[in-house]
C-alpha cells in the first residue's frame, strides 16, 4: 500500500499504537495484543531509503517493512532537531508544550510528563529502548535503557544502562542491534513488549564500519538538480545558511583528510588499520589533484555520499537482524514494526547537508509500517 497521509510523528502513529495495545483489563482476557517494534535512525533522508526509490542506494532490509505494510509518503517531523524531534515521538505534543525545543546542553526533558512508553508499561507492556536517547534525562518509562551519552561515538562507545557506565567494544550501530536482540532474547516473554532501537546513524560525521569501508568507492552520484541553487528571489536566511557543501562541510573532519579527534581517538589498532587502508590512499589522491572551486565541492558531495551511504547500509543489515529474529521467533505477525528517523536531511539538494532550514527535505522524513496480523 501507498497511502498519501500527512501527519506529525507522534500525534498520529502512537495514538494508534495505544488504541492496539488496550489495558490492563484487556490484558486479562487476552494475550494476543501486538508486540512493538520502533526503529529511529538519525537524519536518515527519506531520498536513500530505496522503498521510496532507489536512484541512491538499496535498502533491502528497511524495504522489507514496506514490501508487508505501509509506506507513507507525506510523514514529515515537527521540529527538524534531534533531541526535540524524540521528545515529541515520546509525548505527543508540539515542542513549546512537551518543553524540549533544542539541543543545548542544558535542555532537559521532563519524564514526569505522560509519554508513550510509561502509558504502555502501565497497561502491562514489557518497555524497553537501546541506542541513541538525547533528552538529557534518565529514561522513565522503561523497564531497561541501554543509551548513548548525549550524540554518542560511532566506535567503542560508551552506553549508560540502568547499572552505570560503561564502554562497549565494537561499531555503534552493530552494538545497538545486538543490545535490542539481547533484550528480545531475555525479556519476560509472557508479556507483550514494546521495544524503541535507536540507531545512532548516519549522523554526522558518517563513520563507516570496518567491513563496510571501500562500500560505494567506486560509485559516481548524480548531482542533484538544484545542487547549483543561486536562491533567487529568496531572502538572506537562505543564502546565509550554514550548511553548504562548498563552504561548511570540511575537508578534514566531514570528509576525513584528517583523523576527526574524538572518532578516530576511540578506535583500536584493528579498527584504525581498516579506516587507514581506505583513507590513506585517499588522502594522498586528494592532495595531489588540489582541486579549487566547483571541482573541489562536487569532490566533497561524492566523499560526503559515500561516506554517508556506508553508514546507511550499516543500519539496514540491523534492521534485517530484528526483523530476521521476529520472523525466526514467531513474532512477526503479531509485531506493529515502525520505521523512521528523527528527520530528513539535504543529500546535496540547493548544495546543502544538514537538516536545519525548514524546506521539505528536512521536514520530511521515512515512515514504514509492518503489522502482518493487522495491516494488510
Amino acid at each position: 500500500m501507498k497511502p498519501t497521509l500527512n501527519l506529525l510523528l507522534g500525534l498520529s502513529v502512537i495514538p494508534s499504537v495505544l488504541s492496539a495495545a488496550g489495558t490492563k483489563k484487556a490484558a486479562a482476557k487476552s494475550d494476543a495484543r501486538p508486540n512493538i517494534l520502533y526503529i529511529m535512525s538519525d537524519d536518515h533522508a527519506v531520498q536513500t531509503v530505496s522503498a521510496y526509490g532507489d536512484r541512491l542506494c538499496r535498502t533491502p532490509n528497511i524495504d522489507r517493512i514496506a514490501a508487508s505494510g505501509v509506506r507513507f509518503d507525506n510523514s514529515f517531523v515537527c521540529n527538524s532537531l534531534s533531541g526535540p524531534a524524540r521528545a515529541v515521538v515520546m509525548t505527543g505534543k508540539f515542542s513549546h508544550m512537551n518543553g524540549f525545543m533544542d539541543n543545548k546542553s542544558t535542555t532537559i526533558f521532563n519524564g514526569e510528563q505522560p509519554t508513550f512508553p510509561k502509558m504502555l508499561h502501565a497497561a502491562g507492556y514489557q518497555t524497553a529502548i537501546v541506542g541513541k536517547w538525547h533528552l538529557g534525562s534518565t529514561p522513565v518509562g522503561f523497564d531497561y535503557y541501554c543509551i548513548h551519552v548525549d550524540q554518542g561515538t560511532y566506535y567503542n562507545p560508551d552506553f549508560i544502562e540502568p547499572s552505570g557506565k560503561k564502554i562497549y567494544q565494537g561499531y555503534a550501530t552493530d552494538l545497538t542491534g545486538d543490545k535490542a536482540l539481547e533484550w528480545l532474547n531475555g525479556r519476560d516473554k509472557s508479556k507483550p513488549f514494546m521495544l524503541m532501537t535507536h540507531f545512532k546513524a548516519p549522523h554526522r560525521p558518517w563513520m563507516p564500519a570496518p567491513g563496510k569501508m571501500d562500500m560505494y568507492e567506486d560509485v559516481t552520484f548524480p548531482l542533484p538538480d538544484t545542487f547549483y541553487d543561486d536562491y533567487s528571489g529568496r531572502g538572506r536566511a537562505a543564502k546565509e545558511q550554514k550548511m553548504s557543501i562548498a563552504k561548511d562541510m570540511t575537508i578534514g573532519r566531514d570528509n576525513k583528510m584528517s583523523n576527526d579527534e574524538t572518532e578516530y581517538a576511540r578506535m583500536n589498532a584493528t579498527q584504525k588499520a581498516a579506516f587507514d587502508k581506505t583513507y590513506t590512499p585517499i588522502r594522498q589522491d586528494f592532495e595531489a589533484r588540489h582541486l579549487a572551486g566547483d571541482e573541489l565541492t562536487e569532490w566533497k558531495y561524492q566523499r560526503y555520499m559515500r561516506d554517508y551511504l556506508k553508514c546507511i547500509s550499516s543500519v539496514d543489515d540491523n534492521v534485517g537482524r530484528l526483523i530476521d529474529y521476529l520472523q525466526q521467533n514467531g513474532l512477526w505477525e503479531n509485531t506493529i514494526v515502525v520505521y523512521t528517523s528523527d528527520q530528513g536531511f539535504y543529500m546535496g539538494e540547493h548544495g546543502w547537508f544538514d537538516k536545519r532550514f525548514m524546506y521539505e527535505e528536512s521536514l520530511h522524513s521515512p515512515l514504514l509500517v509492518s503489522y502482518p496480523g493487522g495491516i494488510k
